[in-house]
């Protein structure tokens, strides 16, 4: 390994350290603290607006 690969190798190095606490601190700031809430009827609703009925007939 030459020189120049060892101090390549060392700033993407800390690159990528940089980039992993920038990524850590937006988290912190925008994603920690939300939350979501689920409400289990508008939830079925989405996946099934027009529920079928097992069993009844057609017309009836």
């Amino acid at each position: 390994m030459t020189s120049s690969d060892s101090v390549l190798r060392r700033h993407l190095g800390w690159v990528l350290v940089i980039k992993f606490f920038a990524l850590l601190l937006l988290w912190w700031f925008f994603v920690r603290d939300k939350g979501t809430q689920l409400d289990p009827a508008a939830l079925s609703r989405q996946f099934a607006p027009n529920p079928v009925v097992q069993g009844a007939p057609h017309g009836q």
